[in-house]
């Protein structure tokens, strides 16, 4: 997409920055407040651009280099053990969250007993289109740092193994079509009279698995949340609202806005069932972005020096054969909006002084690292920033080593933490402010500061906002 866009910042008005250079050409306003899946993106063109920029930035001759330590060097209370990944087992998992919804969830454990110390649970949060393969890497990394965690993946549901159980909107003639099967009807079924795929279905079932399912089988409810794009709103949208079951907060690379803008698309809010209108156009899109031309041209656009193991283009193409992926898709493009912007939940977080780690790929030509920078600001003191290269739009699969170690530090911080006492880089224990993980680095940014001319646009933009909100008030 050649016209993507930095950020929407829409709170009754829209800022717009058009054509910088004939290098850089971004859309500060998203017009759909997107729900083509948060483009915030800049070009291929733009994307070569910043990373020629942070290449003179970080030369000897233009950056002091901080303080380095080698990852394996650093001493931790949590000691290394040796742990072949051949034996760790991750075990799939399947509850009712519904009457005819059935929801998934991954538990990676080692065949070693359960911690007895009252650690929260770490549970990962999936973005659009992948599911709870996209964290083995990253668990099995967690796993050699601290076997006894307890570590969940879950699926949203219309994702991963996440679906209804019968058909929501039965057919009288059922399309032959893999994914087609089911959704397409006249009329939802009983089961799922108010189903739409959407945020707060998602952070509905989030809380579920919290609130019920967790405490019934393991023991513990609170936890921390570690979501990556779609993953990392849902977890916010939650902690806002919800903060007695959140310990701690850790976004990758979050996507900052979700859901369709009902001023531009204002006929349908994504409920069962899917309007004629809708389907044929719907098919084929959907058609066409799950290909493998199309689900390799996109990982290669946010991953970082296009390195990932092919098996994840067979893993994201799985779930598009369920026989309700394509109503499931129809629904989620046109679902509207949560309640809360996306800002409103960082505040509301900032507020119930929730603990939050930001790790972003430093790379990212999708949520780029401008908006990590912009959540550093409004949530202050509360969060800890760090940035991880060369990762793009998925550290956690990109760079499994240094984003398990940050999340292995932060809740081990948490669990030392004194209840309502904030969060400080002392309490990662970790030295140095850049560390080493082979070709990798974790860069910690304490103030989350602009260091481009990109950024420094994105941070000229935020200041204009927040000064005409101040003068509304």
């Amino acid at each position: 997409f050649s016209v993507p866009s930095l950020f929407s910042l829409k709170q009754g008005y829209r800022f717009q920055v058009f054509q910088m250079t004939t290098r850089i050409c971004v859309n500060v306003s998203s017009a759909l407040n997107s729900n083509a899946r948060g483009w915030v993106c800049v070009s291929r063109l733009t994307v070569g651009r910043q990373r020629a920029i942070r290449a003179k930035k970080n030369s000897p001759r233009n950056h002091v280099q901080p303080t380095t330590a080698s990852a394996t060097n650093i001493e931790t209370d949590n000691a290394v053990q040796d742990i072949s990944t051949s034996a760790l087992e991750f075990t799939d998992h399947f509850y009712e969250w519904k009457a005819g919804y059935q929801c998934h969830y991954t538990c990676l454990r080692n065949g070693m007993t359960e911690r007895q110390d009252p650690a929260a649970a770490l549970v990962l949060l999936p973005g659009f289109g992948v599911g709870t393969f996209h964290f083995e890497a990253v668990m099995q990394e967690l796993v050699t740092l601290d076997p006894d965690a307890p570590v969940y993946a879950l699926d949203w549901f219309g994702q991963g193994k996440s679906w209804p159980t019968e058909d929501p909107a039965p057919s009288i003639e059922p399309s032959l079509v893999g994914g087609f099967e089911w959704g397409f009807g006249t009329e939802a079924a009983p089961l799922y009279k108010d189903l739409t795929y959407s945020l707060d279905m998602w952070t509905a079932q989030l809380e579920y698995f919290l609130d019920n399912h967790m405490p019934e089988h393991h023991g513990v409810c609170k936890a921390v949340l570690a979501g990556n794009s779609l993953g990392g709103f849902i977890a916010a949208n939650l902690a806002a609202q919800r903060p007695d079951l959140v310990e701690g907060l850790v976004f990758l690379n979050a996507t900052p806005f979700w859901g369709a803008n009902r001023a531009y698309l204002p006929l349908w809010k994504g409920s069962l069932p899917i309007p004629t209108t809708i389907q044929s156009i719907a098919a084929l899109w959907w058609n066409s972005i799950r290909t493998t031309e199309t689900i390799t041209a996109m990982l290669d656009f946010v991953y970082a020096g296009k390195s990932y193991d092919k098996s994840i283009i067979t893993n994201i193409q799985a779930p598009t054969q369920h026989p309700a992926s394509a109503a499931a898709f129809c629904s989620i493009l046109f679902s509207l909006p949560p309640a809360l912007s996306f800002d409103e939940m960082l505040l509301r977080i900032r507020d119930n002084g929730t603990p939050v780690l930001l790790c972003y790929g430093k790379d990212d030509p999708w949520v780029v690292p401008a908006w990590g920078q912009k959540a550093k600001r409004d949530l202050g003191d509360s969060c800890l920033y760090f940035e991880v290269s060369p990762s793009g739009h998925c550290p956690h699969h990109e760079t499994p080593q240094p984003v398990a170690f940050l999340l292995n530090r932060f809740c081990t911080a948490l669990t030392r933490r004194v209840e309502g006492e904030a969060l400080n880089w002392d309490s990662m224990g970790i030295g140095g402010s850049s560390i080493q993980f082979g070709e990798a680095s974790l860069e910690y940014l304490a103030r989350g500061a602009p260091r481009n001319f990109f950024e420094k646009l994105a941070y000229g933009v935020y200041c204009v906002e927040k000064y005409v909100l101040r003068k509304r008030a």
